[in-house]
């Protein structure tokens, strides 16, 4: 398996998480997302470049008073820049081996290269479901008080990649 950023030659047509949302998104608006700077979109492929997992990284910002004072310390009152990592998905036939974990850790890895170059206070995740807010929580992603299935993790713990 390797992670690259999304291109025409990856085979994306079978590719099936069992949510409707995020197949249609990898197969029919991942490149236009891409090519109109919306958002960039890394897949992870096997041998014979199929799409066997998918994540989306965007830029927005989430308001100080929204943030747990306890993240918060020393950091300016007005709204507190974030890198999204969106559309996370897993192929149904992959799933249960781990492919989410390396995903995750590729894209806060990710993460931490555009904070060397721009300031990045957080990462920022919306979980779709339950289910999926207690995967980034064994990460130590931490749920907003205000919406649960908003999730942060400070970029400056992000693991030393290098």
């Amino acid at each position: 398996m390797r992670i690259e950023i999304l291109q025409t030659h990856h085979q994306r047509k079978s590719f099936n998480c069992e949510q409707d949302d995020l197949n249609k998104f990898i197969k029919q608006y991942a490149s236009q997302h891409q090519k109109s700077g919306t958002s960039k979109t890394y897949v992870a492929v096997d041998h014979a470049s199929n799409v066997i997992g998918f994540y989306c990284l965007s830029s927005t910002s989430i308001g100080f008073d929204l943030v747990d004072t306890v993240l918060t310390k020393r950091l300016p009152r007005y709204p507190l820049t974030c890198v999204v990592v969106g559309r996370f998905a897993v192929d149904k036939v992959t799933q249960g081996q781990g492919i989410g974990k390396v995903l995750l850790a590729h894209a806060l890895k990710q993460v931490s290269k555009v904070a060397q170059i721009i300031g990045v206070n957080f990462v920022v995740i919306h979980a779709k479901d339950q289910k999926a807010m207690e995967f980034y929580q064994r990460f130590g992603f931490i749920s907003l008080t205000s919406n649960p299935l908003t999730l942060i993790y400070p970029v400056n713990e992000i693991p030393n990649f290098n």
